[in-house]
């Protein structure tokens, strides 16, 4: 396993990056595959990633056996994952001291949605919002600057319907724990 890098670390590696795709756009190119496949005679799936298997599953109460995480959870966990790393990768690229991040996602939906029960239910989530909590020594206005850089840049949230209501709530912890900032 790598060790793991630290801001100064990052930025420099992400600016080597966005260097190199700025000189050749073929190098920002790329694709990602999944292949999921049933196991046995219920809803349990193993999906084949680049270089992994992840084991899916549904609750009990709809269906599966409840043996692995099912695809709204793994999706909830991609985006609240994505988001947080998103902050720290461009804290670092700003060079916007960060000590932590904590990203709490809720969001809501309609089962009739899918379920076919009602047309004018959106199939999918209706609502998402996140609480975001970052900790910091660092002034409002630069962490405010990190937060809405990689929101406007997260390819996770880029990839959620637009017409999913979105909010969020900021608050800024200072590593003593003294003064909180709320937004």
């Amino acid at each position: 396993m790598p060790p793991v890098m630290n801001a100064a670390e990052i930025k420099e590696l992400y600016d080597r990056k966005a260097r190199a795709m700025a000189r050749r756009p073929v190098f920002a190119r790329g694709s990602g595959h999944a292949c999921a496949r049933l196991v046995g005679k219920g809803l349990t799936c193993e999906v084949d990633l680049e270089d992994r298997t992840v084991r899916v599953d549904q609750p009990a109460g709809e269906g599966g056996a409840g043996s692995a995480a099912h695809p709204g959870q793994l999706m909830r966990a991609s985006l609240a994952a994505c988001v947080a790393m998103g902050y720290r990768i461009w804290a670092a690229r700003l060079e916007v001291p960060l000590d932590g991040v904590e990203v709490a996602l809720t969001v809501d939906f309609d089962a009739r949605g899918q379920a076919g029960l009602a047309e004018e239910v959106a199939v999918g989530w209706q609502h998402l919002h996140m609480d975001v909590v970052v900790t910091t020594s660092a002034a409002e206005a630069e962490v405010r600057r990190v937060v809405e850089t990689a929101d406007r840049l997260s390819p996770m949230l880029a990839n959620i319907d637009p017409r999913v209501e979105r909010s969020s709530r900021l608050t800024i912890v200072r590593p003593s724990g003294e003064g909180a900032g709320r937004g």
